[in-house]
């Protein structure tokens, strides 16, 4: 990567945690459970009554295979825990990963939520990183029309770390605001429950044959190739 390219990525990553609010000290993690070799980690939030959660888990899959499936946000609902639907709203940058999207979040026995997010990548394989921002924007002002709760606020973030050429280090961290008439702890508990569910079915999503040949062909397959020529493994 060449002297600019780096300076760029950097600040790229300053400003998505000066917006995004990811700062190290705003989370004291604590591990809360261990399930199938993955960490499940809480965090209280200062000033919300609902907590975040993150869960870690290697992956066995190629880190551009893992992206991959992260890019295909119509197939979220496939594997991602209680999301019952999604809608492309526009691409903003397609060569920079940058999309605006809406997002319906199912709630057990209560009212749906729904968001509208922009996602945002940041790709740093000097070190063998990608990181994949979701969070709540106002850009676009969309109305499903169905009567669902429109969450105040969500914040995501995907961290993809190199392992090896056939693993992956996952982890998913969410901060979500579910807004008004979900009891604290039936909030908290879907939470905590979120992280672990999704790479859990992402498992079997990077196994798909569509997946691991559009990989194969991606921008992030270079990426990783340029990485291995580089020395690692």
């Amino acid at each position: 990567m060449s002297r600019r390219n780096v300076i760029i990525t950097l600040v790229l990553m300053l400003l998505i945690v000066a917006t995004t609010g990811f700062a190290a000290d705003k989370y004291q993690w604590k591990l809360a459970d261990t399930e199938d070799n993955c960490q499940i980690y809480t965090s209280a939030v200062p000033g919300k009554e609902y907590i975040a959660a993150k869960t870690t888990c290697l992956i066995p899959a190629r880190i551009e295979v893992v992206a991959t499936v992260l890019r295909d946000i119509a197939n979220y609902p496939e594997w991602m825990s209680d999301c019952k639907e999604t809608k492309m709203l526009k691409v903003v940058d397609d060569q920079n990963d940058v999309f605006i999207f809406w997002f319906r979040q199912h709630v057990t026995l209560l009212t749906d939520r729904d968001m509208v997010l922009k996602s945002k990548t940041v790709i740093d394989m000097k070190n063998g990183t990608n990181l994949v921002y979701a969070d709540s924007t106002n850009e676009i002002p969309y109305d499903a029309k169905k009567g669902y709760v429109r969450m105040p606020a969500f914040y995501s973030l995907y961290t993809l770390q190199w392992v090896d050429r056939e693993n992956t280090k996952v982890t998913f961290m969410i901060d979500p605001d579910l807004g008004p008439g979900v009891p604290t702890g039936i909030a908290n508990k879907t939470i905590k429950s979120i992280p672990y569910k999704s790479l859990k079915k992402m498992m079997h999503m990077v196994k798909k044959s569509n997946y691991i040949e559009a990989a194969r062909t991606s921008k992030y397959n270079k990426m990783a190739e340029d990485f291995v020529k580089s020395g690692h493994k």
